[in-house]
Protein backbone atom coordinates (compact mmCIF):
# COMPACT_ATOMS: atom_id res chain seq x y z
CA UNK A 1 0.00 0.00 0.00
CA UNK A 2 2.82 2.36 0.91
CA UNK A 3 4.56 1.57 -2.37
CA UNK A 4 1.36 2.35 -4.27
CA UNK A 5 1.02 5.71 -2.55
CA UNK A 6 4.66 6.49 -3.23
CA UNK A 7 4.25 5.61 -6.91
CA UNK A 8 1.12 7.76 -7.10
CA UNK A 9 2.99 10.75 -5.66
CA UNK A 10 5.87 10.27 -8.11
CA UNK A 11 3.40 10.02 -10.98
CA UNK A 12 1.72 13.28 -9.95
CA UNK A 13 5.12 15.05 -9.77
CA UNK A 14 6.08 13.76 -13.22
CA UNK A 15 2.74 14.89 -14.68
CA UNK A 16 3.13 18.38 -13.16
CA UNK A 17 6.71 18.66 -14.45
CA UNK A 18 5.69 17.63 -17.96
CA UNK A 19 2.80 20.06 -17.89
CA UNK A 20 5.14 22.89 -16.80
CA UNK A 21 7.52 22.08 -19.64
CA UNK A 22 4.66 22.06 -22.13
CA UNK A 23 3.43 25.44 -20.89
CA UNK A 24 6.90 26.94 -21.16
CA UNK A 25 7.31 25.60 -24.71
CA UNK A 26 4.01 27.15 -25.74
CA UNK A 27 4.96 30.46 -24.10
CA UNK A 28 8.28 30.54 -25.97
CA UNK A 29 6.57 29.76 -29.27
CA UNK A 30 4.02 32.50 -28.65
CA UNK A 31 6.74 35.00 -27.80
CA UNK A 32 8.70 34.11 -30.93
CA UNK A 33 5.59 34.67 -32.97
CA UNK A 34 5.29 38.27 -31.80
CA UNK A 35 6.91 41.09 -33.77
CA UNK A 36 9.67 42.69 -31.75
CA UNK A 37 9.54 46.46 -32.27
CA UNK A 38 12.53 48.58 -31.25
CA UNK A 39 12.64 52.37 -30.84
CA UNK A 40 14.79 52.49 -33.96
CA UNK A 41 12.16 50.62 -36.00
CA UNK A 42 9.44 52.91 -34.63
CA UNK A 43 11.50 55.96 -35.66
CA UNK A 44 11.87 54.55 -39.17
CA UNK A 45 8.09 54.21 -39.48
CA UNK A 46 6.70 57.21 -37.61
CA UNK A 47 9.74 59.49 -37.71
CA UNK A 48 12.58 60.21 -35.28
CA UNK A 49 11.42 62.66 -32.57
CA UNK A 50 13.40 65.90 -32.95
CA UNK A 51 13.22 69.53 -31.95
CA UNK A 52 13.48 71.88 -34.92
CA UNK A 53 14.04 75.63 -35.00
CA UNK A 54 13.92 77.99 -37.95
CA UNK A 55 17.10 80.02 -38.33
CA UNK A 56 16.79 83.74 -38.97
CA UNK A 57 19.45 86.37 -39.59
CA UNK A 58 20.11 88.58 -36.56
CA UNK A 59 22.54 91.00 -35.03
CA UNK A 60 24.97 89.27 -32.66
CA UNK A 61 26.92 91.25 -30.04
CA UNK A 62 30.56 90.26 -29.57
CA UNK A 63 32.17 90.42 -26.12
CA UNK A 64 35.79 90.28 -25.03
CA UNK A 65 36.65 88.69 -21.69
CA UNK A 66 39.59 89.68 -19.50
CA UNK A 67 40.67 89.29 -15.89
CA UNK A 68 41.02 92.11 -13.39
CA UNK A 69 42.25 92.09 -9.80
CA UNK A 70 40.86 94.32 -7.05
CA UNK A 71 43.38 96.97 -5.95
CA UNK A 72 41.35 98.93 -3.45
CA UNK A 73 37.62 99.02 -2.83
CA UNK A 74 35.97 99.26 -6.24
CA UNK A 75 39.12 99.83 -8.31
CA UNK A 76 40.54 96.88 -10.24
CA UNK A 77 43.32 96.48 -12.79
CA UNK A 78 44.01 93.99 -15.55
CA UNK A 79 45.49 93.58 -19.02
CA UNK A 80 44.07 93.19 -22.52
CA UNK A 81 45.48 92.43 -25.95
CA UNK A 82 46.06 95.18 -28.50
CA UNK A 83 43.04 94.07 -30.52
CA UNK A 84 40.75 94.31 -27.49
CA UNK A 85 42.34 97.62 -26.43
CA UNK A 86 41.47 99.18 -29.78
CA UNK A 87 37.84 98.08 -29.40
CA UNK A 88 37.40 99.50 -25.89
CA UNK A 89 36.54 103.03 -24.86
CA UNK A 90 36.74 104.75 -21.50
CA UNK A 91 33.49 104.86 -19.56
CA UNK A 92 31.91 101.88 -21.30
CA UNK A 93 29.92 99.31 -19.38
CA UNK A 94 31.56 96.14 -18.07
CA UNK A 95 29.59 92.95 -17.44
CA UNK A 96 29.79 89.67 -15.58
CA UNK A 97 30.14 87.01 -18.34
CA UNK A 98 27.39 84.92 -16.73
CA UNK A 99 24.84 87.76 -16.91
CA UNK A 100 25.40 90.38 -19.57
CA UNK A 101 22.14 92.13 -18.72
CA UNK A 102 23.61 93.58 -15.51
CA UNK A 103 26.37 96.20 -15.46
CA UNK A 104 28.91 95.29 -12.76
CA UNK A 105 31.56 97.95 -13.52
CA UNK A 106 32.73 100.65 -15.93
CA UNK A 107 36.00 100.98 -17.79
CA UNK A 108 37.94 103.73 -16.04
CA UNK A 109 41.11 103.91 -18.14
CA UNK A 110 43.02 102.22 -20.97
CA UNK A 111 46.81 102.29 -20.99
CA UNK A 112 48.39 103.61 -24.18
CA UNK A 113 51.73 101.89 -23.58
CA UNK A 114 52.40 98.16 -23.65
CA UNK A 115 53.29 96.65 -20.27
CA UNK A 116 56.59 94.91 -20.92
CA UNK A 117 56.14 92.33 -18.15
CA UNK A 118 52.63 91.30 -19.15
CA UNK A 119 53.07 91.82 -22.88
CA UNK A 120 49.61 93.44 -22.97
CA UNK A 121 47.97 96.81 -22.32
CA UNK A 122 46.85 97.78 -18.81
CA UNK A 123 43.24 98.68 -18.09
CA UNK A 124 41.42 99.87 -14.99
CA UNK A 125 37.78 99.21 -14.17
CA UNK A 126 35.65 100.56 -11.37
CA UNK A 127 33.10 98.16 -9.93
CA UNK A 128 29.65 99.25 -8.83
CA UNK A 129 30.22 97.71 -5.39
CA UNK A 130 33.37 97.41 -3.26
CA UNK A 131 35.15 94.05 -3.29
CA UNK A 132 37.89 92.37 -1.30
CA UNK A 133 41.44 93.47 -2.23
CA UNK A 134 43.50 90.97 -4.22
CA UNK A 135 40.52 88.99 -5.52
CA UNK A 136 40.50 88.37 -9.28
CA UNK A 137 37.37 88.55 -11.44
CA UNK A 138 36.66 87.66 -15.05
CA UNK A 139 34.69 90.43 -16.73
CA UNK A 140 33.65 91.20 -20.29
CA UNK A 141 33.03 94.22 -22.50
CA UNK A 142 31.00 94.65 -25.67
CA UNK A 143 33.54 95.19 -28.46
CA UNK A 144 31.49 94.93 -31.67
CA UNK A 145 28.27 93.72 -33.27
CA UNK A 146 27.96 91.29 -36.17
CA UNK A 147 25.04 92.43 -38.28
CA UNK A 148 22.58 90.20 -40.13
CA UNK A 149 24.38 86.91 -39.45
CA UNK A 150 23.23 83.32 -38.99
CA UNK A 151 24.16 81.82 -35.63
CA UNK A 152 23.66 78.38 -34.10
CA UNK A 153 24.61 76.95 -30.69
CA UNK A 154 27.58 74.60 -30.55
CA UNK A 155 25.31 71.73 -29.55
CA UNK A 156 23.81 71.48 -33.06
CA UNK A 157 27.20 71.15 -34.78
CA UNK A 158 28.27 67.71 -35.97
CA UNK A 159 32.07 67.83 -36.10
CA UNK A 160 34.18 65.40 -38.14
CA UNK A 161 37.87 66.28 -38.13
CA UNK A 162 38.19 69.82 -39.47
CA UNK A 163 34.73 69.80 -41.05
CA UNK A 164 31.44 70.99 -39.58
CA UNK A 165 27.94 69.74 -40.37
CA UNK A 166 24.42 70.46 -39.21
CA UNK A 167 21.23 68.42 -39.53
CA UNK A 168 18.32 70.08 -41.30
CA UNK A 169 14.65 69.26 -41.60
CA UNK A 170 13.96 69.36 -45.35
CA UNK A 171 10.35 68.49 -46.13
CA UNK A 172 10.15 66.19 -43.12
CA UNK A 173 13.37 64.33 -43.91
CA UNK A 174 16.75 64.55 -42.15
CA UNK A 175 19.54 66.04 -44.25
CA UNK A 176 23.16 66.35 -43.11
CA UNK A 177 24.69 69.49 -44.61
CA UNK A 178 28.25 70.77 -44.51
CA UNK A 179 28.70 74.32 -43.21
CA UNK A 180 31.56 76.80 -43.04
CA UNK A 181 32.22 78.52 -39.71
CA UNK A 182 33.03 82.22 -39.79
CA UNK A 183 33.50 82.64 -36.04
CA UNK A 184 33.09 80.32 -33.09
CA UNK A 185 33.43 80.60 -29.31
CA UNK A 186 32.31 78.62 -26.30
CA UNK A 187 28.66 79.53 -26.83
CA UNK A 188 27.99 79.17 -30.53
CA UNK A 189 29.08 79.62 -34.12
CA UNK A 190 28.45 82.09 -36.93
CA UNK A 191 27.79 80.24 -40.20
CA UNK A 192 29.04 81.82 -43.44
CA UNK A 193 28.18 78.99 -45.88
CA UNK A 194 25.78 76.07 -45.94
CA UNK A 195 22.96 77.76 -44.03
CA UNK A 196 20.31 80.24 -45.14
CA UNK A 197 17.71 82.28 -43.33
CA UNK A 198 14.54 80.22 -43.04
CA UNK A 199 16.33 76.86 -42.89
CA UNK A 200 14.95 74.45 -40.32
CA UNK A 201 17.77 73.15 -38.12
CA UNK A 202 17.49 70.17 -35.78
CA UNK A 203 18.41 71.39 -32.30
CA UNK A 204 17.99 68.10 -30.42
CA UNK A 205 17.37 64.47 -31.28
CA UNK A 206 20.22 64.16 -33.81
CA UNK A 207 21.58 60.92 -32.34
CA UNK A 208 21.30 57.88 -34.66
CA UNK A 209 20.00 60.04 -37.51
CA UNK A 210 20.81 59.08 -41.08
CA UNK A 211 20.23 60.99 -44.30
CA UNK A 212 16.61 60.82 -45.46
CA UNK A 213 15.30 59.55 -42.12
CA UNK A 214 11.71 60.60 -41.50
CA UNK A 215 11.30 63.19 -38.76
CA UNK A 216 8.64 63.65 -36.12
CA UNK A 217 8.91 67.26 -34.98
CA UNK A 218 7.97 67.75 -31.34
CA UNK A 219 8.45 70.55 -28.87
CA UNK A 220 11.50 70.67 -26.58
CA UNK A 221 9.68 69.18 -23.60
CA UNK A 222 8.44 66.16 -25.53
CA UNK A 223 11.89 65.60 -27.06
CA UNK A 224 13.51 65.51 -23.61
CA UNK A 225 11.10 62.78 -22.56
CA UNK A 226 11.78 60.60 -25.58
CA UNK A 227 15.59 60.94 -25.64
Amino acid sequence: MKNLKRETVYLIIIIISLASVAIRIQAVKAARGKTIVSFYEEWKKAGKPVEVQTIEAEDIPVYAQFTVRIIDGRLARGFVTGEVKNALREGQEIYDPTDKSVVCARLKSIGAELDMDAGMFPVEVEFVNSRDPGVAFVVCAHTSTLHNVLAVPNEVLDIAGDEYFIWKDENGLAKKRKVVIRLRNGYGAIISEGLQAGDKVIFSGQSMLEDNDRLLVVDAGETDKKE
